[in-house]
């Protein structure tokens, strides 16, 4: 029975999050392109102490209340307090100062610091010719973060703009979840995967494969194993079992998922003992697309393979899967203005390619691209993004705001 969208979705996000991902902690340089397992809190305040901004003076301000460029007040140093110095070994009191360099703590009682560039130094004294703003140029404990303050959830994906402020923090290292061991399989006789090689007659070239294989990388998946077979069911059991034996997370194949004679994925799954959880899905391009339950756990994605059905199935449905497996939660559209008017005939959900423009005012609109039958991989060469029209609409005006995802989960909008 053929199914929505939506019902494969949550059917997707419901089987995965039964196989969850191992965690392991690794050091702050290695974190980038990995999926937080932990929730993170700030074990300090940063700044851990007041602190100084500016090299310069600090100073009681009251002192200089009455600053100014014609009658400056002068002020005996009573110290000098560099970065890494302890406070508490340098005197502070009323009707003096203390020379103060950048990050150093700030005595106790100084509520300001004037910069060394606007006074003068003499040997009576400094000199100062304005009144400072209370807590100018200090940097207080705590005003970047508290401790207990959230850095991290469960399902946060990382990269490197987080390393920073958890190196402020003290913090070495953070668990992840392990990269989801997955296995990537072509099938088609008239594949070729030697993309450096003439064609001979009935024959293409593998793209499937390559395009897969950069998309799980991207994902952060480790394929540990990548196949073309030839369409023959027993050479599909053989290298099936093989692959079962390994206990990979998932295993993703592209091609004889149909109903054709030489469609033999579901027969060979149901002679594995695997549990069929959907086979076809109200969608184009990609109808004909495949989830299973291997015995062992092991989820199984039968995609179509025709190459823009391929690219829609690894990104609306292996995608969630993923996202599942790693504690992260489903992915929401974007909501855009269409810049055209679109109408379709079938009540099937759409994934069409599209381009997304930014107009100067930051606000984003979407256009349809032409060529978007399935075997059309002309427009990948223009598209930086899917636009998603559900399968009861059949007809959107221009200026209409319709779901959008970038091109690729990771990737950002354009």
């Amino acid at each position: 029975m053929m199914i929505s969208y939506k019902e494969a979705c949550e059917i997707i996000f419901e089987s995965a999050k039964g196989r969850k991902l191992e965690i392991e902690t690794l050091p702050l340089n290695r974190i980038s392109e990995r999926i937080c397992a932990q929730d993170v809190f700030a074990p300090i305040d940063i700044q851990p102490f007041d602190n100084s901004a500016m090299d310069g003076f600090a100073v009681y301000r009251d002192d200089l209340a009455r600053a100014t460029q014609d009658n400056p007040v002068t002020l005996e140093k009573s110290g000098v307090i560099a970065a890494g110095d302890l406070v508490s070994h340098t005197s502070f009191q009323r009707g003096s100062c203390v020379q103060i360099m950048t990050g150093a703590p700030m005595p106790s009682g100084a509520d300001a610091v004037v910069p060394v560039e606007l006074v003068k130094i003499g040997e009576d004294g400094i000199a100062f010719f304005s009144t400072p703003e209370i807590g100018a140029h200090i940097r207080h404990a705590g005003e970047d973060f508290k401790t207990g303050d959230v850095l991290l959830k469960v399902g946060d994906p990382l990269d490197a703009a987080y390393i920073l402020p958890l190196a402020t923090l003290g913090i070495s290292s953070i668990e992840v979840f392990k990269k989801p061991r997955v296995a990537f399989l072509s099938t088609g006789k008239e594949l070729v995967d030697d993309l450096s090689t003439s064609l001979g007659s009935g024959q293409i070239y593998n793209s499937n494969r390559p395009y897969a294989l950069a998309f799980l990388n991207d994902l952060g998946v480790e394929c540990f194993e990548s196949l073309t077979i030839q369409d023959e069911p027993e050479d599909f059991k053989k290298h099936l079992s093989a692959l079962v034996d390994q206990n990979p997370d998932m295993i993703i194949s592209s091609g004889a998922v149909s109903a054709g004679a030489f469609d033999f994925v579901k027969s060979g799954l149901e002679n594995l003992g695997a549990e069929i959880l959907y086979h076809k899905v109200k969608i184009k391009p990609g109808k004909p697309n495949l989830l299973a339950r291997l015995p062992n756990g092991t989820l199984y994605f039968g995609l179509p393979g025709n190459p823009v059905a391929t690219a829609v199935g690894l990104r609306f449905f292996v995608d969630i899967a993923f996202r599942a497996m790693s504690g992260m939660e489903m992915e929401e559209p974007l909501h855009v203005k269409l810049e055209h008017p679109y109408s379709k005939k079938s009540e099937l959900q759409m994934f069409l390619k599209g381009r997304l423009t930014c107009l100067e005012d930051g606000s984003f609109t979407v256009s349809i691209l032409e060529g978007q039958d399935s075997f059309m991989v002309n427009p990948f060469l223009k598209m930086n993004a899917w636009v998603c029209v559900p399968d009861k609409i059949t007809e959107i005006k221009d200026g209409e705001i319709v779901d959008v995802y970038p091109l690729y989960p990771r990737g950002g909008l354009m």
